[in-house]
């Protein structure tokens, strides 16, 4: 019984513990950035990042290319999982094809916003 009790703990309670640090990590990580945010206002100092921090990102930072290919292996992996059946499987295939599709729409987006701001 306790090997039982032994194993489910390590099997569920370790990946539990390990996300929970991660997310705690990160929490600690921003809470520090705060402080030191604040520390600078209160000297009168305006942070170097506070101007890029307030700007929505909508252009993923890589090339058309690289999404492209990540959409056409995006949908690749559903072609192939879809030999199986329909099923939840599938979403191993449909995410990339989603990430993929919303860099080329966030990238187009981008390029028609730049292209009337220049005229």
């Amino acid at each position: 019984m306790m090997e039982a009790f032994v194993g489910m703990l390590a099997v569920f309670g370790f990946p539990v513990v390990i996300v929970a640090l991660g997310l705690g990590f990160a929490a600690f990580q921003r809470y520090l950035k705060h402080k030191e945010w604040m520390a600078m206002i209160n000297q009168g100092i305006v942070p170097e990042d506070w101007q890029k921090s307030n700007k929505p990102q909508l252009q993923w930072p890589g090339n058309a290319a690289s999404a492209v290919t990540l959409t056409l292996v995006g949908i690749a992996i559903t072609l192939g999982l879809a030999t199986i059946g329909i099923g939840p499987w599938l979403i191993g295939g449909l995410v990339p094809t989603a990430i993929g599709c919303g860099f080329l729409i966030a990238r187009f987006m981008g390029e028609s916003k730049e292209r009337k701001s220049d005229e």
